[in-house]
């Protein structure tokens, strides 16, 4: 094996460095710098080593031999590396410049240039380990080709050493790495579910799961099942913003619990809420939450303060991994627990004349949009089966998002498409998006029951998808998002790395950019409702960010 790394392969990793440092849709911290820079300078070199490789095999079997004067080439050698570096200076330069521009568009502080320095270099850093570790895959290869010579010819020794290696690489990554990585996720996961978080107590209201009136015990809900039903509104709080007399909300809510399966789980929320009388109540809320049992207290919140308290919400925890695990590892889940609960309370509608049964709303962010969405066959399904719904964050690769967005009006952008005239279903990057187009033409009768999609233009759990790999998404060719930088290119590989390395930091971004639906879900809800979406709600919103523990909005 040659100690030396390969120069085609050096020369590859420091081109796709440049591309690395190019903007995408958040303000990058130090170790999204790191990261974006490492898989795009492993791509490159693999991408310069194998195209050299492959030409010198072309060059032998075709007998093709090409010489190159030393004393021409060797100016050439010298000043290739310093205009290497010029260029890596001066994109790196154009990379701060784009972030802080980004920063500014986010509304946040923009990064330090210490910050970006220490991403850079970690992306080094972290390459010449990949590099490594590849080079010393392929020498084992190597090696056992060499090995197998004697008994078998030259190219199927090769080819059988090449497989037996990735097989046992695959077999490392897969039993040592992966589940050992996903075991300890798990494990710390779990003990996170079974930690209290700061400022929560049990409630004393009967109308909460976790009181002392409640079939389900407060130690059972798990740490963000716990937020749910601690957080939140009473009627006092609602009086004091509305200046109306108000209820206190019902929140019914059952956690992940050994050995109970998710019908049963769904159960246990159904008796919540005939304990609770939630079924005499104008408005059930059913929220799919996503991974740790956490679901949108903006979302839970707005309903309460629009209905003056007169309204019930119904949710359970399927899982305790974190959502960004459960997001790749198990996307099954989220759709069996949707489908789970609101089967079971359909069922409890089923028994109630249709009078008396309260206004069904369904919503969900993130994995728990995903999960809710696709507990219905599609859009005419869900307009028959509810009354309303919000779903916030709903990754672009659903079944849901993919029966509609590619069927809008010509002329609208995918990032605020407008399906069948609005009539049914507007998505919204903005308030402003539910009454009219992003040309500003009024959208026409908004029918019952309303459906809102709410997805920012910046938020990348939106607009990730595996295709981004190596297919331009039309967000990318229409540039129409306000808090996106229009120097942000779609590019084979990066973008894909890019974006998915946006997601994690995307929550912590100020309300209304990236994956932050937080004062929008009042304008949203009140549009479902029937309310003015562009009314101001702002002593609701000042309100509701009394109710909520900061650590949880």
């Amino acid at each position: 094996m040659r100690l030396r790394p390969d120069g085609a392969g050096l020369a590859g990793a420091h081109v796709m460095s440049w591309v690395s440092l190019s903007p995408s849709f958040i303000p990058r911290t130090w170790w999204m710098t790191a990261a974006s820079t490492a898989v795009s300078q492993t791509f490159g070199y693999v991408v310069g080593a194998t195209g050299r490789a492959l030409v010198r095999r072309a060059g032998r079997a075709l007998g093709v031999t090409v010489t190159v004067d030393p004393e021409r080439i060797r100016p050439l050698e010298r000043a290739a590396p310093w205009v290497m570096f010029g260029m890596s200076g001066i994109s790196w330069l154009r990379s701060l410049k784009a972030q802080a521009e980004i920063a500014g568009l986010m509304e946040t502080r923009p990064i330090r240039t210490r910050e970006h320095v220490l991403g850079v270099a970690g992306g080094v850093a972290l390459t010449a380990g990949l590099v490594g570790v590849g080079r010393g895959i392929n020498g084992v290869a190597a090696t056992a080709g060499r090995v197998l010579k004697p008994v078998l010819p030259a190219p199927v020794a090769a080819a059988v050493g090449a497989g037996a290696t990735a097989a046992g690489t695959a077999f490392v990554l897969d039993k040592v790495v992966y589940r050992q990585l996903l075991e300890r996720l798990s494990k710390a996961a779990q003990e996170t579910n079974a930690r209290l978080l700061p400022g929560r107590v049990p409630p004393v209201e009967p109308e909460r799961s976790g009181s002392d009136a409640s079939y389900e015990p407060w130690s059972t809900l798990g740490a963000k099942g716990q937020a749910v039903v601690s957080d939140g509104p009473r009627a006092v709080d609602i009086e004091e913003a509305t200046g109306r007399p108000a209820m206190t909300p019902i929140r019914a809510y059952a956690g992940w619990r050994e050995g109970r399966d998710l019908e049963a789980t769904a159960a246990a929320v159904v008796a919540e809420l005939h304990r609770t009388g939630a079924f005499e109540r104008e408005v059930l809320l059913v929220l799919t939450t996503t991974g740790t049992g956490w679901l949108q207290e903006w979302s839970a919140s707005s309903v309460e303060f629009l209905t003056g308290g007169n309204c019930a919400l119904a949710a359970m925890q399927y899982t305790y991994l974190p959502s960004g695990v459960a997001f790749f590892a198990d996307r099954t889940t989220p759709v069996l627990a949707a489908t789970a609960l609101l089967g079971a309370i359909e069922a409890e509608f089923d028994r109630l004349p249709p009078d008396r049964r309260p206004k069904l709303l369904v919503g969900g962010e993130s994995l728990g949009a995903l999960g809710g969405t696709q507990a219905f066959e599609g859009l005419e399904d869900m307009i028959e089966r509810v009354d309303g719904a919000v779903w916030s964050g709903l990754p672009r690769f659903t079944e849901f998002w993919r029966s509609l967005v590619p069927f809008r009006r010509r002329g609208t952008p995918e990032i605020a498409p407008v399906v069948d005239d609005g009539r049914h279903v507007r998505f919204a990057t903005r308030p402003q998006d539910l009454v009219t187009d992003v040309n500003g033409v009024p959208f026409g009768e908004w029918h019952r029951p309303r459906i809102v999609v709410a997805q920012h233009a910046s938020d990348p759990v939106v607009w990730w998808s595996p295709e981004l790999m190596w297919r331009k998404p039309d967000w990318a060719k229409e540039k129409a998002g306000l808090d996106v930088s229009r120097n942000l290119r779609w590019l084979p590989w990066v973008t894909f790395w890019q974006v998915a390395s946006d997601m994690p930091q995307s929550v912590a971004v100020p309300g209304g950019h990236g994956h932050r639906y937080v004062e929008d879900m009042l304008h949203h809800w009140a549009a479902v409702l029937g309310q003015d979406p562009l009314d101001d709600y702002s002593r609701i919103a000042q309100a509701i960010r009394r109710t909520i523990v900061p650590n949880y909005a």
